[in-house]
């Protein structure tokens, strides 16, 4: 546990040191960082691994509103100078990998490779965005925590009692964070430049997400110069936590082989 202190407040940051491979983690929308935690447990214990999390989420403190991915993308950045990496194989899911996307534009030597998980160039349509913001406001996190699990994850993590601790966490999610990055979400396309990103990238995607479906996953895959797609059959949403083991080992294989 470690606190980097921003213009905005304070950042929880989490940094393993390592001696070769640098890995950072961005959280997707209405987690924090212990997202990774089974993910980080299969990798090699001697990689480097940094993860945060964002503005008004788990203990970092909730910014003042106004702020979009770039500057987002500004805090990973600042926490890579803090822990002293210098360039890193980025790993983000969802508007994680919105944000990485964000890095790989506006500072590619940082940026060795990007593991894009569940995410796009475009995270939905604006409208869509501003309702689910209005809806927060009418009714609160915790009603919009039920509906938005079946979006997170496939049916055999639903069923699964550990379902619960995530819906608990998004329900606590502080409210006024939680707008604030999903309006910086409405604000944000790029797909007019993801040519421009060449760093090589390994897109996930899951066969029950009702987020980020598999054919916008795949439109992701087909416009990056550099990308290789896996597929996860059983997984929704967010598969580092639904299945992090087969998340670990293809990422693993992905960071070993751009690494040579």
């Amino acid at each position: 546990m470690h606190a980097l202190t921003r213009a905005w407040g304070t950042m929880h940051i989490s940094h393993k040191a390592g001696d070769g491979i640098s890995l950072v983690f961005i959280n997707s929308l209405g987690t924090d960082l212990r997202m990774w935690d089974n993910v980080c447990s299969h990798l090699p214990t001697n990689w480097a691994t940094l993860r945060m999390d964002k503005r008004g989420h788990g203990l970092s403190d909730t910014a003042p509103d106004g702020y979009g991915i770039p500057e987002l993308a500004e805090d990973v950045i600042a926490a890579m100078d803090d822990a002293g990496f210098d360039s890193a194989v980025l790993v983000g899911c969802s508007i994680g990998g919105l944000i990485a996307q964000h890095i790989a534009l506006m500072a590619p030597e940082k940026v060795q490779g990007l593991v894009l998980s569940n995410t796009a160039s475009m995270l939905g349509a604006a409208e869509g965005w501003h309702a689910r913001i209005d809806g927060v406001r009418e009714n609160g996190m915790a009603a919009m925590a039920e509906g938005i699990l079946p979006r997170w994850f496939g049916p055999k993590m639903l069923a699964n009692p550990n379902a619960a601790l995530w819906r608990t966490l998004l329900a606590r999610t502080d409210q006024d964070g939680y707008i604030s990055t999903c309006a910086a979400i409405a604000g944000t396309d790029i797909t007019d430049r993801l040519g421009e990103i060449t760093q090589p990238a390994l897109v996930f995607g899951g066969k029950h997400d009702l987020a980020t479906p598999p054919e916008i996953v795949e439109a992701l895959a087909r416009n990056l110069p550099r990308a290789d797609l896996v597929m996860f059959e059983e997984t929704g949403h967010l598969p580092a936590i639904e299945a992090p083991e087969a998340f670990a080992g293809a990422l693993t294989k992905f960071v070993e082989r751009i690494a040579k």
